[in-house]
């Protein structure tokens, strides 16, 4: 075997990509083909379905003089001598398709089944008629009404969940309505709930209400994991009884999981998707709600399927946190920076950023007025309300600014304040966030609980939920899945869920991972107070750079060529 590339060796490569790249290597002449699959395994990491070889150089923290970037035409002859490369039709683990995209095998199935799930249902679309009233809900009605496929983006507040309640009333009072088979499935337990209560508290007729599906479900769940496996119970050989499907907080689905559900849907089914495409994309690879959305603004078969909700009924115009949150979204870091430097205000605070050993000092005051509510309280329903009130949002899980440590801080103010005692692992009051499915607890990555002594035998300690029907629930803390500290989480965890209060820490210097949906995301968590801590320097940098990923999942859509007999490998691949 021929010696691994130098380049290799550079800090940007993880283990991973050289794994990949030495299984090239075995099919391989020459370097080429080993750089590409570590390129190609690193650019996954950071969030890409595969690697535009024509699109130049991957930007990287540290350049890579040694390394001088081929075009195109010198890429393809390279890999067109690698046994591990081939076209679509090659059935090799590594693609190379006609744009010069490079992909692991799955994920290209993944993109066409996706696309072509999509494709298939805007097949001879009847134009919306435009609302007399020019209001942007009542054009979503209407499209949905004529479309198989229909994206509804909005913020928070601006009523996508209202527009929904009011679509399913039109198709249930039409006539064969009452038998509209309907699910309502968002990406994690808390965003299904919160769609679910949103629906049931919503404005519709009582005979829509009764109608109305009794649950919301996670996607993992409605697909049916098998155990033991990668593979679902519901696919293209055993699609979902379904004529409708609303997926909530699309814009947090990865490729992997949005291709499975639409291989499992039956032909006639109709899909809506309500997200924020100006929110954090999966941390998965992907960022499909971006890419079906950017696909619909432009001509071609998605166009007009898309809906962008722009009046917002939480928010006055005199709100802070819209005009800030507003501002960022656009990228406009000077009026955001002029929002956040005009005083404190009953609706936004802003502070920079301290220094680490000035951090815990500076937390205590915030600490205090958000969580001591939920520490004092010792019913287990009166905690979890409570505890929704208040949370700090990081960017990171290490660091000074990270998740790991301003919980380790905020943990030691409420013991030396005297409101939590115990174990640092388990003790009463510990809120505890989920990190990993568990299907039988139905508990999912996101639930949030808290740790409490059952009122009945004080002396038992349980994990207490709120489940998705809004009853309590006790779980012994010796069945929990993963889990870790609740005071402090990420941005991208904090997705699907809104509080009170949101204290956003950004760190004192610039990452790569702050981005403009970032902060947005972290802005849009608040519903009545956000405070950020920030460096100008470190936000400016931040608003001013924007989420790329590569993908050719919106090519496709723009212009995908019909279904073809791979479509046949990608079913089997899935089942």
């Amino acid at each position: 075997m021929s010696k691994t590339p130098d380049i290799l060796g550079h800090p940007e490569f993880a283990d991973i990509d050289r794994h990949l790249a030495q299984f090239v290597q075995r099919f391989s002449e020459g370097d080429l083909p080993i750089i590409a699959a570590a390129l190609l395994s690193r650019n996954m990491r950071h969030g890409h379905i595969c690697l535009d070889l024509g699109m130049g150089a991957p930007a990287f923290e540290e350049p890579l003089s040694a390394f001088p970037w081929p075009n195109l035409k010198t890429w393809r002859k390279a890999l067109a001598k690698s046994r591990a490369v081939g076209g679509p039709d090659k059935g090799l683990p590594l693609v190379l398709d006609d744009g010069g995209r490079f992909y692991l095998r799955r994920y290209w199935e993944y993109e066409q089944i996706l696309a072509q799930g999509i494709l298939a249902r805007c097949h001879r679309q009847t134009p919306a008629d435009q609302p007399t009233t020019g209001d942007l809900q009542d054009l979503a009605i209407e499209t949905a009404l004529v479309r198989r496929f229909v994206v509804i983006s909005g913020g928070p507040g601006t009523g996508k969940t209202t527009t929904v309640l009011k679509i399913l009333e039109r198709m249930m009072s039409k006539p064969g309505g009452e038998k509209l088979r309907v699910v309502l499935t968002a990406p994690t337990g808390k965003a299904a709930a919160r769609l679910q209560e949103m629906l049931r508290a919503g404005n519709g007729t009582g005979s829509v209400q009764d109608r109305l599906p009794k649950s919301a479900s996670t996607l993992h769940r409605l697909l049916g994991p098998l155990p033991n496996s990668i593979y679902f119970r519901h696919n293209a050989k055993n699609p979902l009884p379904v004529d409708l499907v609303v997926v909530d907080e699309a814009s947090m689905v990865p490729l992997t999981m949005m291709a499975k559900l639409f291989d499992a849907l039956p032909k006639r089914a109709r899909v809506i998707l309500l997200g924020d495409r100006d929110q954090l994309s999966s941390v998965e690879p992907g960022a499909v709600l971006g890419d079906i959305a950017n696909a619909a603004s432009e001509p071609g078969p998605l166009n007009g399927g898309l809906v962008v909700l722009e009046k917002n009924y939480r928010f006055g115009n005199e709100s802070n946190i819209f005009a800030l949150s507003k501002a960022v979204r656009d990228g406009d870091i000077d009026r955001a920076l002029e929002i956040l430097n005009s005083g404190e205000r009953p609706d936004l605070g802003a502070g920079r950023t301290p220094p680490p050993a000035e951090v815990a000092e500076q937390l205590r005051q915030r600490v205090m007025a958000g969580y001591s509510g939920y520490a004092r309280a010792l019913d287990p329903a009166e905690a979890l309300k409570e505890f929704k009130k208040f949370r700090v949002l990081c960017p990171f899980r290490v660091g000074p600014y990270g998740v790991e440590n301003l919980n380790r801080i905020i943990e030691n103010i409420l013991r030396e304040e005297g409101l939590i005692a115990g174990p640092a692992n388990a003790y009463p009051g510990m809120p505890i966030l989920i990190t990993q499915n568990d299907d039988p607890l139905r508990l999912y990555n996101g639930d949030i609980g808290i740790l409490l002594p059952d009122p009945a035998d004080r002396s038992l300690l349980l994990a207490w939920f709120i489940g998705q029907d809004g009853e309590l629930r006790r779980i012994s803390p010796a069945r929990l899945p993963e889990h870790e500290p609740g005071f402090a989480i990420t941005v991208h965890k904090s997705q699907g869920s809104e509080f009170d209060h949101v204290l956003l820490v950004l760190p004192d210097k610039d990452n790569p991972i702050l981005t403009r949906e970032l902060v947005y995301t972290g802005l849009t968590r608040a519903r009545t107070r956000v405070e950020m801590w920030f460096q100008e320097s470190v936000l400016r940098a931040a608003v001013n750079r924007k989420i790329q990923r590569g993908s050719g999942l919106k090519d496709r859509l723009c212009g995908a060529p019909p279904r073809s007999k791979e479509h046949q490998q990608l079913t089997f691949c899935l089942e």
